[in-house]
């Protein structure tokens, strides 16, 4: 059975304590150094390519192979969620805006990898969810535009022209540039070394690439305050309930379309996990001068650690009955 590396454990709380650092930071140099974006988006750029790498386009297909319940996946995912999120964000944050739009962005795009971790701990079709990651990300990609007009576009205007540049340059060209790498590195070392060693390595380069995007979008703009984040209670309440209410979902929707357990397993953890490292991207360059909306969605892995290893151990408690 696969088991969080100490990386997977310690990464939410090395991404809050680059945001503490940060801050104290830019308190200490006591001005907004805005040369500092372009680092952020560099950092951005590469963090997003690295989390786009590893997915293989080509096995788009095989998700099929298991009908009924991929297209109730992706119902959820890219129908449902981003419904949910913008009204429970409309009952719990809509005082708070930037709150509710850092929420809005964290649950609308499912994980590409981390919830397959989660997946094998639980005992659930590994298989039919590596399967599901092109899609994904794919739909990801496609519904982004249309997510951020409709949803958060509600809430804070956002420029027609920066949006296209977002998209373009933070998803698009990532999701290229990765397939051509993704090739070229296959042909020249093989499947093995690719998806092994290369794969393991990049990951710990996207880890510290992250720290690096986090301190310096936190330098280069107007510091946080105490006083907007002492209602960061409320952001918790949100994401808990987020948590729980899709993993009930995905049992309810397990039971009544008699998914059986593995598949059961599958669609709780690609429904509720969430892929916090490419809309930071997003968020940085569609929100300039709101740190909160960063904020946001860096305190989503602090919350959703904790509660998909406990998700992961109630499915194996709950095995037999469901």
């Amino acid at each position: 059975m696969t088991r969080l590396s100490t990386k997977d454990k310690e990464k939410p709380f090395i991404l809050i304590s680059a945001v503490i650092v940060g801050v104290f930071l830019q308190r200490l140099i006591g001005k907004v150094v805005p040369g500092l974006i372009y680092i952020t988006e560099i950092g951005v750029f590469f963090v997003i390519l690295a989390v786009m790498l590893p997915v293989e386009i080509k096995d788009i297909g095989k998700a099929f192979k298991k009908v009924k319940p991929t297209i109730i996946a992706l119902l959820v995912n890219f129908i449902f969620i981003p419904a949910f999120s913008w009204t429970m964000g409309w009952l719990i944050l809509r005082n708070y805006p930037d709150f509710w739009i850092g929420a809005i962005l964290y649950t609308l795009t499912p994980c590409i990898g981390w919830y397959l971790i989660f997946t094998d701990i639980a005992q659930g079709d590994v298989a039919w969810g590596i399967s599901l990651l092109p899609w994904n990300i794919t739909l990801q990609i496609v519904l982004m535009p249309f997510y951020l007009y409709l949803l958060v576009g509600r809430i804070i205007p956002i420029d027609m022209m920066a949006l296209t540049r977002i998209i373009g340059l933070f998803l698009v060209a990532p999701f290229m540039f990765g397939y051509i790498i993704q090739k070229a590195m296959i042909k020249m070392k093989g499947r093995d070394y690719f998806f092994g060693p290369f794969k393991s390595t990049m990951g710990e380069i996207k880890l510290w690439a992250l720290v690096i995007v986090i301190l310096s979008m936190f330098i280069s703009q107007r510091s946080l305050n105490i006083s907007d984040i002492h209602r960061i209670g409320l952001l918790i309440v949100f994401l808990i309930i987020f948590f729980i209410l899709l993993f009930l979902l995905a049992i309810i929707i397990g039971k009544y379309f008699k998914l059986g357990y593995e598949d059961t397993v599958t669609m709780a953890f690609t429904t509720t996990a969430r892929n916090s490292e490419a809309i930071i991207g997003v968020a940085v360059a569609a929100f300039p001068g709101h740190p909160l909306v960063y904020f946001a969605i860096i305190i989503g892995p602090v919350i959703e650690l904790p509660m998909l290893l406990l998700l992961s151990r109630l499915l194996l408690g709950f095995k037999e009955k469901l």
